[in-house]
């Protein structure tokens, strides 16, 4: 192990690092719009046909988000990483540490951010169909997704492998939470300028908590539970009660 734990491994290919960190996220994303537009029939806006599209397209996405997982934990165990970039063992106090702060890691900013945007949509930018994210069009497949797989995947990408990597390359802890934040809040182009700013110190957050705890078990829990409180204050918005 290297400095904060990280595996000294994932520091010897910097070049299938960067592939994994920043080429790969932006490969397997495309592929699952692409491969679900091959199946999908033209629809008209707020039609049945609508909803049952979106809800495909999330479930290729848990499809295609597994195959992109699994190719990386190939890569990172062969190289000596570990399946999960990181040492997933920790101390029971972490995962409470990380239940706790996790949403106030992603919530906090976003209500900062949020008031001090003069326009109420500054979450997506222009031009893109934020519906698909709209609570009539989840699925059990798009919770999976959100609360699961993308919280495993992103931190392990970003928090193992990007972080790891910077660390056992000789790079300061400042200068690569700041970098692997930075490559975190660029894959979420659905995302607005303002939004982006969300995510990226939401990011540092998570990797603070992988340094602070040496395990890549920490940020994951934190991330996960951000994503179910972001769930469950959607639905409410969009079910307020009467």
């Amino acid at each position: 192990m290297g400095p904060y734990q990280s595996p000294i491994a994932l520091g010897r290919d910097p070049l299938m690092a960067v592939f994994w960190v920043i080429i790969a996220p932006v490969l397997f994303l495309n592929a699952s719009g692409l491969i679900a537009a091959q199946f999908l029939n033209p629809f008209e806006p707020g039609s049945q046909e609508e909803i049952s599209a979106y809800q495909f397209l999330w479930r290729v996405n848990c499809i295609v988000m597994f195959v992109w997982f699994a190719a990386l934990s190939y890569w990172s165990d062969w190289i000596g990483g570990g399946a999960f970039a990181g040492r997933l063992r920790v101390d029971a106090r972490w995962i409470v540490v990380g239940v706790l702060l996790g949403p106030a890691m992603l919530l906090v900013p976003a209500f900062v951010v949020g008031a001090l945007m003069p326009d109420g949509e500054w979450r997506y930018r222009e031009n893109f169909n934020a519906e698909i994210f709209a609570p009539q069009n989840w699925t059990l497949a798009y919770v999976f997704m959100a609360v699961v797989l993308a919280p495993v995947i992103e931190e392990v990408t970003f928090r193992g492998v990007a972080l790891g990597a910077l660390l056992s390359r000789g790079i300061g802890p400042i200068a690569a939470v700041i970098l692997s934040s930075a490559a975190f809040a660029l894959i979420h182009m659905q995302y607005a300028p303002a939004a982006l700013i969300v995510v990226f110190i939401s990011g540092v957050g998570f990797a603070v908590l992988r340094l602070l705890s040496g395990t890549i078990s920490v940020p994951i829990v934190a991330h996960a539970v951000a994503n179910a409180d972001v769930l469950v204050l959607q639905w409410l918005a969009s079910s307020p009660p009467t």
